[in-house]
């Protein structure tokens, strides 16, 4: 091929890649971002894109946490995991489950998270050494979003 060639190829695909760069600015302006798990864009909003560093939609929060997770600083995790617990408690109609045996059936969750029970630190114990109510002395939680058809009933109806 000739020179020529090669040359106006590079030239359209940096044309494109500033095309698309310009695209993205301006989406970015009119307050749409990309998840940085699946790359689809979403426009945000308090419970569209969980942030903390990176921003993740809601269909990919329990694979992200998942793999997250291990690899988050023990002195960062406790934060992360409070705020994501309380976007989804705040944005998405999740429940807090303390007892195994009060956990939804699989088929009927769309997010099942652990995470460390706020009231006692994750000890199992309150400070006076009883057992911490909140997560049934376990120190941990379920974070659960039901998964639709199966949500409870609102208490507003």
């Amino acid at each position: 091929m000739p020179k020529d060639s090669e040359g106006s190829l590079d030239e359209r695909l940096t044309r494109i890649e500033r095309e698309l760069e310009r695209q993205k600015t301006g989406l970015g302006l009119l307050g749409v971002k990309p998840c940085s798990r699946c790359d689809i864009y979403q426009r945000s909003g308090p419970g569209t894109l969980f942030n903390c560093g990176e921003l993740v939609c809601f269909k990919c929060i329990q694979q992200w946490w998942l793999d997250r997770c291990p690899t988050l600083d023990p002195n960062d995790r406790p934060r992360i995991e409070s705020e994501l617990c309380r976007w989804l408690l705040n944005h998405h109609q999740a429940e807090l489950i303390p007892r195994l045996a009060d956990l939804p059936s699989p088929e009927q969750l769309r997010i099942k998270l652990v995470v460390g029970c706020e009231s006692c630190n994750s000890a199992g114990k309150t400070h006076s050494g009883r057992k911490c109510t909140q997560c049934d002395g376990r120190g941990t939680l379920w974070v659960v979003v039901r998964a639709p058809g199966f949500e409870l009933p609102s208490k507003n109806k």
